[in-house]
Formats: structure tokens, sequence, C-alpha cells
């Protein structure tokens, strides 16, 4: 890993620095002024470069190549790469340069060489060598580069890449710890909370029975309003704790081979009395001899729930509310809720799937509920390889849909 990081990190190096290229400007003056820019760039490169030919010969080097890799006296020296000990003292470098020097050929692709020697204070050094080949040059002749690049360096950009992936990996393992609490408390609480709902729950239904006496008229409105919000407390505790759940890994899927549109009926009755409550009409409309599809009925019954619901929610009195059910590919049935509601903004398409996130945050808004109905959608449909698709025009409406397998026959 660290010598695949180190590779990365010297090609990105050495591309940065070869492939410098002055501006092609009209102006003699100005071209003078870029190539003698360009010549004190390469002299005084940080990273030691000499330029050859296929015969070894050098044409140029930069000054930090000759400090590297030429004693004091030798530097004024300086003709042919065959001179340069250094440079010979690792195998695999001088198998390759020897057979550069013997046959004139140059590889066609670039080569790195790890070379090891002793600097002139007896100090152990080691250098990345990259060897690349320019010979697609209308006007110049081929001709190699040779960079090093201190491996120093390298390991250090190495290292500082290992932290920061080491602190990344700890981060995450933190995020998935605080994921796994979060969901571990709201099952406990959930929990908690329906023990004592259900006591709540019997007592309103023991009292509004008249069987623990007589009631008055404002009594027993105000025990009815009481019954109402604790079922709708309880509601939306049950989702809490199924989400929970969800999120913990816990669902368990019953899949069937079964039709839809007997199941769909099914949901659109026991929504029907909500829907009529605010005078909306639920219409279903199911195309002929659609095949048996692999489904948890259970589960496809709370998306569909989930589903009208937010329609219910968001139309106005006296709209209409569409269900259809049709083939939509040789593999594929497809299920849709169409309605004529208030619409979602396009920006907050994929966000009203996120867990408890609501478009209006105010708290006088018309409607209530936790804003997890949608992602216990997307977590069932999940399980069944699927997901949820919502297309909405603000003021105009908006469709959801989601594709069950069909049943193949055995």
């Amino acid at each position: 890993m660290a010598s695949l990081l180190i590779s990365l990190v010297v090609l990105a190096i050495v591309i940065a620095a070869s492939s410098f290229r002055p501006q092609k400007l009209s102006e003699p003056d100005n071209a003078k002024a870029i190539q003698e820019l360009t010549s004190v760039f390469f002299m005084n490169s940080t990273f030691p470069t000499v330029i050859f030919r296929p015969d070894l010969s050098i044409i140029t080097a930069s000054r930090s190549f000759s400090e590297v890799f030429l004693r004091a006296g030798q530097r004024q020296e300086l003709s042919s790469i065959a001179a340069i000990k250094r440079l010979w003292q690792d195998e695999n470098c001088r198998q390759i340069l020897s057979a550069i020097e013997n046959t004139k050929t140059m590889p066609t692709s670039p080569v790195f060489v790890d070379i090891e020697f002793v600097d002139t204070e007896g100090a152990p050094q080691t250098y990345i060598i990259v060897l690349r080949t320019y010979d697609n040059h209308p006007t110049l002749p081929p001709f190699m580069a040779l960079t090093a690049v201190n491996a120093k360096y390298t390991q250090r950009v190495a290292e500082n890449l290992s932290e920061k992936l080491a602190e990344k990996d700890s981060n995450l393992k933190k995020l998935e710890e605080v994921d796994r609490l979060k969901s571990e408390f709201l099952a406990t609480l959930s929990h908690e909370l329906k023990t004592p709902l259900v006591s709540i729950k019997g007592y309103l239904d023991l009292i509004a029975s008249e069987k623990m006496g007589p009631l008055t008229e404002k009594q027993a409105k105000a025990v009815q309003v009481s019954l109402k919000n604790t079922s709708h407390l309880n509601s939306m505790i049950s989702s809490i704790l199924n989400f929970a759940r969800m999120e913990a890994g816990k669902l368990m899927f019953d899949l069937v081979h079964q039709k839809l549109p007997p199941r769909i009926n099914d949901t659109v009755d026991a929504m029907r009395p909500i829907a009529e409550s605010r005078n909306i009409t639920l219409q279903t409309s199911y195309e002929n001899d659609l095949p048996a599809v692999i489904f948890d009925p259970e589960l496809i019954h709370r998306v569909m729930c989930n589903l009208l619901e937010n329609s219910i929610k968001f139309s106005p009195a006296g709209a209409s509310i569409m269900i259809k059910v049709c083939q939509h590919s040789p593999k594929l049935v497809k299920v849709l809720v169409i309605d004529n509601g208030c619409g979602i903004p396009t920006d907050k398409l994929e966000l009203i799937k996120t867990p408890f996130y609501q478009i209006v945050k105010s708290d006088t808004r018309p409607t209530s509920g936790l804003g997890i109905g949608l992602a216990i959608c997307e977590k069932i449909l999940a399980g069944h390889g699927t997901s949820l698709t919502i297309e909405s025009r603000e003021n105009h409406g908006t469709t959801c849909s989601f594709c069950l397998k069909i049943a193949t026959e055995n």
C-alpha cells in the first residue's frame, strides 16, 4: 500500500514538473524572457533532474542533481550518465541504463526505480528515480529525463495520508456507534412509552363505555377527543418503534407470491374513512390480467398506508387520489399513488426521504407527523429489491411509485 501511494505521489510530481510549457507569445522579447524563465525554473528545481540522450550523454542537469549525485570535484566534469556512480550502484537502475546505452533505445513508458547510496557525510540515502522518454517533439531528437525524489518526502506524505485514513476510519466507527445508540434509544423509548399508553387507552375506553358511570355530553366529547389523540400518539410511537427496528436490521420479511389488487383494495378500504372525513375520494385502476408478484403483504400494506396518508394530508378537500397498478415490464409490476395536492419543491424531493425531515418547520403547519413515513417506505421497499420514486410539481400534485418483481412460474 505504501509503495503504491509513493508511486502515485512521485508520478504526479514528475508529470507536474516535466509538463511545464511556456505560453507561446508572438513578441520576440517576451518569448526570450519566457525561455530564460524556463531555464531558471529548471536549474533551481527542488527535485534533482537530468536530461540526456539515448547514448547517455548529458544535455543539461539541475543544480540539485549535481549536489545529490556528484561529488564536489566532479560537478564541472559532468558529461555522461555513465560517470555518475551513484546511479549505477543499484542493480535494477544499472540494468536499465546499460540497456539504454547498448541498444540506444529508450523505454516507451515511465520507469520507477528505488536506489540507495551513502552521501558524502556517510549518511544512507534512498531516492526514487523516474525515467521518462520524450520522443514526439517535431524539431527535437528523442531524449530522456531522469528525476529523483527523496524517499523521505514520499514517506512523509504516505504517513500523513495513512494518519488521515486512520482518523477517517476512527470517525466512521464513532458515527456508526452513535447511530447504533440512537436506534437503541428510540426503540427503548418507544417501548417504554407504549406501556403506559396502553393502560391510558384502556381506561379511556372503559370510561367512554360508561361502565364506570354515566357521562355528561361534555364529558363524553372530552373522552372521545382524548381517545382520538391517544390513538394518534400510539400510531406515532409505533412508527418510531418500527423505524428503530428497521435501522437495527431486525425487520423480517415474509415474502409470498400473490396478486396485488386484492391487497391494495384492503388498504384502500382501511384508509377510506380517513379520506372521506376530509371529503377526498380514493379511486383505483388495475390493469387486466396482472401476474402475481413477490412481496410481504403486511409490509406493503404499511407502505401503501403511509403513501395514502401523505396524499390525504396534502390534498385539498374535494380532491381525488388515484391508485394505479400496471405491468411495467416483463419482470416488474408498478404501483402508483397519484394526487393533485400542494406538491413538493424540486430541491426537497430527495430530502423528504430523510428520517424526521419536515419541509414545513412551523408549529402551525396544517398537518402533523414525525417525518419518517417515507423513510419507513424506503427501507421496506429496499428489502423487496426496489425503491420509492417521487415525482412532483408545486401546486400540481405528487406521484409516488414503486415496482415489485413478478413471481416466476415453477
